[in-house]
């Protein structure tokens, strides 16, 4: 399996997830700016939801990322290589400005209260689709180390084409406290970026099938969780 393959489907992928989120009628005059007739208090919701369904997924990330590292600290030179690399970028996507260390969840959480979030939004379990997510990921990471670089590109192309443009919407929609609601999103516009091109580089030094082939498995389990976390917490 060619790498440059596994980065098309990254596109793919991702691309199909932008369009997802493009034509979803709740969430499409943040992207099409078209406000008119629309209710705030409704904007106001499916933001919210679309904020929880980040924060659900993206908490798994950090501990994925440490699993998969200590599951090939004792591999090969290339697994060990790899296992630096994924411990690196969990210490990359722990935010220590705070007291303590946590992942890039606590920004989509604090994002929700900023809005005026009830707690019981905000800390209600993960729909069955997110936990199973953190199962495959992290409690099953010795499985397949290398899949969570398949949910890695997927997630990183897709907020490079839409986090930024969903903000920008947010930020025009007439949502109360909108300036205060945006950090999860405009971190990872910019961040990932620098991220995509840096995991699309260091992937290329990959070519083992089987290795390639638990970064495809990953990168459709992660699209497929997004799916179905959408058609939960956003039902049209």
């Amino acid at each position: 399996m060619e790498v440059q393959y596994l980065i098309d489907v990254f596109e793919i992928e991702s691309r199909s997830l932008d369009v997802l989120l493009r034509q979803h009628l709740l969430l499409r005059p943040l992207f099409t700016r078209s406000f008119r007739g629309v209710e705030t208090g409704a904007l106001r919701h499916a933001y919210l939801r679309l904020l929880k369904l980040s924060a659900d997924y993206v908490q798994y990330t950090v501990p994925a990322l440490r699993a998969a590292g200590k599951a090939l600290r004792d591999g090969d030179a290339e697994d060990q290589r790899w296992s630096r690399l994924f411990l690196g970028y969990a210490a990359d996507e722990t935010d220590t400005g705070a007291d303590t260390s946590c992942g890039h969840h606590v920004w989509a959480r604090d994002d929700m209260r900023a809005l005026g979030a009830p707690d019981e939004l905000v800390d209600a379990p993960p729909h069955p689709a997110a936990a199973l997510y953190g199962r495959y990921f992290v409690d099953d990471a010795s499985r397949h180390p290398y899949a969570i670089l398949g949910a890695k590109g997927v997630l990183e192309h897709w907020a490079i084409r839409s986090a930024d443009d969903l903000a920008r919407g947010v930020l025009g929609s007439g949502i109360p406290h909108a300036e205060n609601a945006t950090r999860f999103l405009h971190h990872h516009g910019m961040l990932d970026i620098d991220h995509v091109r840096e995991g699309d580089r260091n992937l290329r030094q990959l070519a083992a099938t089987d290795k390639c082939r638990q970064i495809l498995e990953g990168a459709y389990m992660t699209s497929g969780t997004y799916r179905s976390l959408i058609h939960h917490l956003l039902p049209t």
